[in-house]
């Protein structure tokens, strides 16, 4: 009998000419949790699993969303202005609106942020997980600023001027605006 030539069973076409999308079965049960080779490091690459660093920082971030949420409505009723012009039309819908809102629009920038933590910004060697790290902090002070003007507001420290009584959560040149 002729040696026959063995069954050949991989596949036409070589699966790694394109890269795995986030939404695979690959990304979704998969064990990759960081690149494997060095150059794979300057391309954009997927994880299948998260590090617990980068899901506390998303999922902190939501917490502070949330929290600066629920400081703005209390400043509202206090008195002060949305300087957001997006958040502000949620505002004029309604509070559980403008919380839906809130919520859902960072959720889903920060699950973006959460895929493509690995893709470099602009080309350049920042990449979205530090630019998921500057959007906490950047919660954290606006959550401090909010919790000086809830203060002041409460304490009776704030002083009408430049011709209304109204808090603003924005700045000008030289002070805050009341």
């Amino acid at each position: 009998m002729p040696d026959s030539p063995p069954f050949d069973r991989r596949r036409q076409t070589d699966r790694r000419t394109r890269p795995t999308t986030p939404w695979s079965r690959a990304s979704l049960f998969g064990a990759r949790a960081q690149f494997r080779r060095k150059e794979d490091a300057e391309k954009y690459y997927y994880v299948d699993r998260y590090s617990l660093r980068a899901c506390l920082v998303i999922f902190v971030t939501l917490l502070l969303s949330v929290s600066d949420a629920f400081l703005t409505l209390r400043l509202i009723s206090l008195g002060a202005v949305e300087a957001n012009p997006v958040m502000n039309f949620f505002l004029t819908q309604g509070p559980v609106v403008f919380l839906a809102a809130k919520y859902l629009i960072t959720g889903v920038c920060l699950l973006w942020f959460l895929v493509y933590k690995n893709y470099r910004i602009f080309g350049t060697s920042v990449r979205v997980k530090h630019l998921a790290g500057f959007v906490m902090l950047t919660y954290v002070i606006l959550i401090v600023y909010e919790i000086v003007l809830l203060l002041l507001a409460t304490s009776g420290e704030i002083h009408s001027g430049m011709g209304g009584t109204s808090l603003s959560k924005s700045f000008t040149a030289s002070s805050i605006v009341w």
